[in-house]
């Protein structure tokens, strides 16, 4: 869901110079769809409901190959009841009644976001008890819930049960709950809050950007494989030189070895160079260098110079050309 190979494309924040979480996470998929979201801000407010991680993926699939996102109904898991449309961004949620024989009815869902005991003290006591103005409508009910289900059984006279079902089961045990997505407000990605007229509009925001990411993250791939790539090929070189004679590094001081390797051609730390190119790219701290790097060549333990450690150098560099003119051919 949401890959590291993205984590070198994405903006830190610093805690007392220690970097720390990033501003936001880049996911493969609008996760706000799937979890939904609701809140009240100054002169704001949003509802976002949850929608279908796979009607979500066959969206995403949609837009790849070039065609507009589908509409999609608001989809909570595990939910029994139903969801219809009613208007644009209106919808109608309901839960599940049935009757069992001419005195008893079966609550088995309640609508979205309605639990279990709020339903019993607001809907069910008064229906019981009856109040001044309304008499009692239900004689009695129990309840059999589990940890994932609803089962309320509730006994009523059949006179009651009568003019309750031509009244509508779910209108009279209020079973029923209007759900909008009129007020669909975001954070985009510079953190500007923005409203969204439909789902369709949040998709497309979102694949915008994800696509962006995509070309960024083959690019520093790109890049940073070509880096690895040439400190292989440095090292590569620089355990056959040895072997053969014509690099001779042994009761030298390190500055005269540094300007030596440069005058031989060899590169100072390809990777490292790369890395803090990166950083200045993206206004990070200034380069606190003193000057070339060949750590990575005179550092390399003895056993480097077996013939066996060469061939596996080259061929790790080959590779990694190989992957990297593939990348930049898709």
């Amino acid at each position: 869901l949401i890959t590291k190979l993205d984590d070198n494309l994405l903006k830190y924040n610093y805690d007392d110079n220690q970097r720390v979480e990033p501003e936001w996470y880049i996911p493969i998929i609008p996760t706000v769809l799937v979890n939904g979201a609701e809140g009240i801000g100054t002169g704001w407010a949003s509802k976002i409901p949850n929608y279908d991680i796979r009607e979500i993926l066959s969206n995403i699939n949609r837009m790849l190959d070039g065609e507009e996102p589908l509409p999609m109904l608001p989809n909570y898991k595990d939910f029994r009841g139903t969801i219809e449309q009613v208007m644009d961004n209106q919808y109608l949620n309901s839960g599940e009644i049935s009757i069992l024989d001419s005195t008893t009815i079966e609550i088995s869902e309640l609508p979205v976001k309605t639990w279990t005991q709020a339903y019993k003290e607001n809907v069910l006591e008064p229906m019981l008890n009856g109040t001044e103005k309304v008499p009692p409508l239900i004689t009695d009910y129990k309840d059999y819930h589990t940890d994932t289900t609803v089962r309320f059984v509730v006994k009523m006279t059949e006179e009651k049960l009568r003019e309750a079902e031509a009244a509508g089961l779910h209108k009279v045990f209020k079973l029923q709950s209007p759900l909008t997505c009129n007020s669909m407000v975001l954070f985009d990605h510079v953190g500007s809050l923005k409203k969204y007229e439909s789902v369709q509009d949040i998709i497309r925001d979102f694949f915008e950007l994800r696509m962006k990411y995509y070309v960024l993250r083959k690019d520093w791939l790109a890049g940073m494989l070509g880096a690895e790539s040439a400190k292989l090929s440095n090292q590569a070189r620089f355990i056959l030189e040895k072997i053969q004679g014509t690099l001779v590094i042994e009761n030298k001081p390190k500055k005269e070895l540094i300007r030596m390797l440069q005058k031989m051609g060899y590169d100072s730390d390809p990777v490292k160079a790369w890395k803090q190119a990166q950083e200045k790219g993206e206004g990070g701290e200034k380069d606190n260098s003193t000057g070339p790097d060949y750590n990575y060549l005179l550092s390399m333990p003895m056993w480097f110079l077996t013939k066996e450690k060469k061939e596996e150098l080259c061929k790790q560099r080959d590779a990694k050309v190989s992957y990297a003119a593939n990348l930049v051919m898709l």
